[in-house]
Parts: structure tokens; C-alpha cells; sequence
């Protein structure tokens, strides 16, 4: 029997932090003060999920490193929305898989504390 093992991929765009300065008035000694500092954590999935497939429902010819790449929006309660799958060896395995993500449970995207819906790109890995 081969497994699959979810693992997620953080992309370095999807990791960001913003910061606002002031400016003083022009008629006064040029300070400049930061008024806060936001900060951003990336989604991540909470547990790895294990899909398990018989070898025989295998395609023929799977690589050794064969992995499907996903596009996922996560939103702020934790629940995958608008699966796509960026790259794939199997459609039917594609399909599996985007199901299994689709009942995933993650961690949502924080910004300054507050949970937001935030994308999130998943490289699931082929395991035989």
C-alpha cells in the first residue's frame, strides 16, 4: 500500500512584514517614530494527513519523487477553499488528493493577532 504525506510549502511572498512611520510636522525637528509594527504569520496545515492507496490504483510509471503541487485559500476558521492544483503526475491522484486537503484542518493566517484568510501553496509527496 503507498501513502501519501501532506507537507506544506511556505512560499517566501506569502511571508511578510509591514511597518507604518510617521513623519513630523515640517516645522519641527525631523524625527521619525514607528507607530507599529504588523505582523504576519503564514497558515499552516495542523496534523498531517495520511491518504492511503492501494499500489494497484497507482498510475503506471510513478516516478520515485512523483508529488502534486496545490494552491490553497485558508480561510480564517481553518478550512481549505478554492483547491488548484498547480502541478500534478495523476489526475485521479489529484483529485484524491485535493479531497483529503479539502477535510485538512489548519492553522489560519494571523495579521497583528486577528485570524485572516490568507493562500497557501501544499506539496504532497508520494511515498511508496
Amino acid at each position: 500500500m503507498s501513502r501519501l504525506l501532506i507537507a506544506s510549502l511556505l512560499l517566501s511572498s506569502s511571508v511578510f512584514s509591514a511597518s507604518a512611520m510617521a513623519s513630523a510636522p515640517s516645522t519641527d525637528v525631523s524625527t521619525s517614530t514607528p507607530i507599529s509594527t504588523a505582523q504576519y504569520v503564514a497558515p499552516h496545515l495542523l496534523s498531517p494527513v495520511a491518504l492511503h492507496v492501494a499500489a494497484n490504483d497507482l498510475p503506471e510509471g510513478v516516478p520515485a519523487n512523483a508529488s502534486v503541487l496545490l494552491h490553497v485559500n485558508v480561510d480564517a476558521y481553518g478550512r481549505a477553499k478554492d483547491i488548484r492544483v498547480l502541478r500534478t503526475f495523476s489526475p485521479e491522484m489529484s483529485f484524491r488528493v485535493a479531497q483529503a486537503i479539502r477535510r485538512a484542518r489548519f492553522q489560519p493566517a494571523t495579521y497583528n493577532s486577528q485570524k485572516i484568510a490568507a493562500p497557501l501553496n501544499l506539496v504532497v509527496n508520494v511515498q511508496q
